[in-house]
């Protein structure tokens, strides 16, 4: 601990008792309102691997403790501090995210200690005096009350203490960056024309993993790179090639009858809502105040109050209401529930009670008051194909696995992956070949073709010799039972073919990340015109959006890449798409063109305005040179291989997280 605090003496009892009646509120609190967390393999919520490395930039590591813990914050924060399925860390690489925040992290402290910017223990003592106060003396709370609100918090006072090092650190590194910002008079007025130019655009994300030509490479090309680099493929992990029999559900013939699905419609009914709307638009920004309280007065008044009746909805309806179904008093019908679209306004209308209001709320330029007029069960009709849908899935598993053991007990017995294929396809009606498959030599963590990434393949495998039968496992779209054909241990040099896989797979994600700029680069030259680029997204089937406000409400990975969002949306002119895409991520481009544009009046900027902008400037140009300086650093780090990353056990930990999920 450090020296400074033996200067400090015990806190008084009055302080004490305050401390103490804190701390009951505070465990009346803790139990009343449980911290949801997400699932961890240890008890209390510490992984028992918490100490492990999961990453190296140059001497210092990363352990799989402050990995874990960034995680949960960061999924608890998409999650609105909910529960979350963790299934969502890796739909939205959340894993990646924090990992690079982490690395980054260690780069500028590394940087910081090579230009002598250091956290003294004066600085880190004056950190705590100051955090840690009495409310009624204001004065430091004392060195016996610091360490006890540590602990209650869970906090290590050495790891707390470095934590606040490494602030200092950053802070001094951050501030030596931005030091020289300097802000002239034009680009305070190409920001006031930015802040109150409003361009609206149409745009869409062009993404690797949803073109649809993929790009393919000839087996000369795999062999040419292979020839190139052959010094980097050795077998540095074990690599194993496994051939099995593969029980397809889709093959499998299943009958489904009506008294199935009315058994399955009892035991599933879904409700739905009739909805009645009122909704009044906002066609400025200046109307807004005008539509918010008439909005605030209509909902007054179909709600009721105090000695109040209230209004006839559809009566209120047909009189105020600007939708169309204002002529039928605001019913727009049943409202179905769309998980696949939680967020279209409509959705608010499930789970509520017959003649229940909701709102008033807005969405996009409207302001909306919702009544559920009534609610029914779906009809069977309606969900039959839902129905016949689910019924068939679920049966065709169940008789695949069936089917799977049987294949099981033969190849165990005649040990002829062959005959054994041909006995089951016979059943199955189905030819023996489509039932044989043969995986490429991979090692662990390897995307396999048809299997995918699948780490539990991958384990129920990892255990077997040469020649050993696995159990049957789930695979993508059917059952399978493995057999180990070939294990190579660490530092063979490969062949071709057993370098296959991973060349194939290297050299295709390095095409998908160049597949997906050329596409966005591709539809930009195309589109003369906003409507010509609109139709070309829709002819590649990608998801156009609207935005009304600059692109500026959108979050994007750094401020460098908003920065250079913004000055591509303000040098468009209305009606056409913008120069060149923008990369968001990786393998993900932004693009976009203008259908409205409304010019700034610079008359209107005033010296106030002007200082503002002013100190805005300074601060965002400190902090893009801060992250420009981050990801420069980052590059030479990566050039240098001072980066070791173990992503082995990072997989491993995020797919235990969606082990404990789907047992809970």
């Amino acid at each position: 601990m450090l020296r400074f605090f033996s200067k400090f003496q015990r806190s008084s009892k009055v302080l004490l008792v305050i401390f103490c009646a804190v701390l009951f509120l505070g465990l009346i609190m803790f139990y009343a309102f449980p911290n949801q967390q997400l699932p961890t393999n240890g008890a209390a919520g510490v992984n028992p691997d918490d100490g492990k490395v999961i990453a190296k930039v140059g001497s210092q590591e990363i352990t799989l403790k402050e990995y874990r813990e960034q995680l949960m914050n960061m999924v608890q924060a998409y999650s609105r501090g909910g529960q979350a399925d963790p299934r969502i860390i890796k739909a939205m690489k959340l894993d990646q995210q924090t990992l690079d925040r982490l690395i980054e992290d260690r780069v500028v402290l590394g940087e910081a200690e090579r230009l002598g910017f250091n956290g003294t223990d004066q600085e880190i003592n004056e950190s705590i005096t100051k955090a840690f106060v009495d409310p009624d003396t204001g004065k430091f709370v004392g060195k016996e009350d610091y360490l006890r609100s540590l602990r209650l918090q869970g906090k290590n006072p050495e790891e707390f203490e470095r934590g606040i090092r490494t602030s200092l650190m950053t802070s001094k590194m951050r501030s030596f960056l931005s030091s020289g910002a300097q802000i002239s008079d034009k680009e305070i007025q190409e920001a006031y024309k930015a802040d109150n130019t409003k361009v609206e655009v149409i745009y869409a994300t062009i993404d690797k993993d949803k073109i649809k030509d993929k790009p393919k490479m000839t087996e000369q090309e795999l062999q040419a790179y292979f020839e190139a680099h052959k010094a980097d493929y050795k077998a540095t992990d074990p690599l194993r090639k496994v051939e099995y029999i593969f029980i397809p559900t889709d093959k499998v013939t299943v009958n489904v009858t009506d008294e199935q699905l009315k058994a399955e419609y009892e035991k599933n009914k879904q409700k739905e809502p009739r909805v009645s709307i009122i909704k009044l638009n906002v066609a400025t920004p200046t109307d807004e105040p005008t539509v918010r309280a008439k909005i605030n007065e209509l909902n007054a008044r179909v709600r009721g109050g105090e000695n109040k009746q209230p209004e006839d909805f559809a009566a209120v309806a047909k009189g105020n209401s600007q939708d169309p179904s204002a002529a039928k008093g605001g019913d727009i019908g049943f409202v179905k529930k769309n998980p696949n679209n939680a967020n279209d306004w409509k959705q608010r209308a499930i789970d509520q009670a017959a003649n229940a209001i909701v709102g008033p709320f807005r969405d996009g330029s409207s302001w909306y008051i919702m009544k559920i007029t009534e609610e029914r069960d779906v009809p069977f009709e309606e969900m039959k194909p839902t129905l016949i849908a689910g019924t068939k899935n679920r049966s065709s598993y169940q008789k695949a696995n069936e089917i799977a053991d049987k294949a099981y007990e033969l190849f165990t017995a005649n040990k002829d992956l062959r005959k054994t294929a041909e006995t089951i396809a016979a059943e199955m009606k189905v030819k023996p070949e489509d039932l044989i498959r043969t995986t490429p030599y991979f090692k662990k963590g390897d995307t396999l073709p048809e299997i995918g990434s699948n780490p539990t393949f991958e384990d129920n495998v990892a255990e077997l010799k040469k020649g050993d039968i696995g159990v049957k496992l789930g695979v993508p779209n059917g059952m399978a039972i493995p057999r180990v054909v070939d294990v190579l241990e660490g530092g063979v040099q490969l062949t071709f073919e057993q370098a296959h896989n991973q060349i194939e797979s290297k050299l295709g994600r390095e095409r998908e990340l160049n597949a997906a700029q050329e596409k966005a680069r591709d539809i930009l030259a195309k589109a003369k015109t906003a409507d010509e680029f609109k139709s070309l997204l829709a002819k590649d089937g990608i998801e156009v959006k609207t935005d009304a406000n600059n692109l500026a409400s959108m979050p994007f990975s750094s401020l460098q890449v908003s920065q250079q969002i913004r000055s591509a949306v303000m040098a468009t002119k209305q009606g056409e798409a913008a120069k060149a895409p923008i990369k968001t991520g990786a393998g993900s481009y932004l693009v976009f063109a203008a259908t409205k544009r409304t010019e700034a009046d610079l008359t209107k900027l005033t010296a106030e305005e002007k200082s503002s902008l002013r100190q805005r400037l300074v601060s965002e140009k400190g902090s893009l040179a801060y992250d420009t300086f981050v990801k420069d650093i980052r590059k030479k780090y990566d050039a240098e291989k001072k980066i070791t990353i173990y992503q082995d056990r990072i997989d491993a930990y995020v797919n235990s997280l969606s082990a404990n999920q789907a047992n809970q």
